[in-house]
């Protein structure tokens, strides 16, 4: 399913920006697998990772940058150093718990949107903004949930392209789609 939703989110992201897939980059090119970084992958990252690079740091041509408006998919070559400052800033705290916190999307501010499995084994997509990184917070019951809302975010005209070519939202659609999609969480509701 997970590999499913990836692909239609793909395809509706290429509608607006047609360049965009190819610059994810494959992940046969990539000089390392997510498998080469951790021992055991989520089925998103699996499902992500193994059809697409992702995006780099460095990206030259910014317009293609966004994964979602704001934050860009790790590249599997810069993955590693990705997780180690995610893992400084929440000070191992997750790791003594006993929970698994992986990197998923980032932006320049180090702000990101992780993936977190609790220690029974519970899948949720979070954010941690560095402004406030005393905790993450959740933004979606599941990773088909998160697939399932940024999928109908741009199926439903939440996403668009601003004057200059740059991924964008409509602010209010948003949260009035993410809060039909995702009742139970209350990231959705406040």
């Amino acid at each position: 399913m997970l590999s499913d939703q990836v692909e239609q989110f793909l395809n509706l992201s290429s509608r607006l920006r047609p360049a965009y897939i190819p610059s994810l980059g494959s992940h046969q090119e990539a000089a390392v697998s997510i498998g080469d970084i951790l021992q055991e992958v989520p089925a998103l990252l699996m499902a992500l990772y193994g059809r697409v690079a992702g995006t780099r740091r460095e990206i030259e041509d910014q317009t293609l940058m966004d994964f979602i408006p704001g934050y860009r998919l790790i590249h599997l070559e810069e993955y590693e150093q990705e997780m180690q400052q995610l893992s400084e800033l929440l000070l191992d705290r997750h790791k003594e718990s006993g929970e698994i916190v992986l990197p998923l999307l980032t932006n320049y501010a180090s702000d990101y949107i992780c993936y977190r499995r609790s220690v029974e084994g519970v899948e949720h997509i979070c954010d941690l903004l560095l402004a406030d990184h005393d905790d993450l917070e959740v933004l979606h019951a599941s990773p088909e949930k998160f697939m399932e809302t940024l999928c109908a975010f741009y199926e439903q005209q939440v996403y668009y392209l601003d004057d200059e070519g740059y991924l964008d939202y409509d602010l209010v659609r948003e949260g009035e789609v993410g809060a039909a999609l995702n009742p139970d969480v209350a990231y959705w509701s406040s």
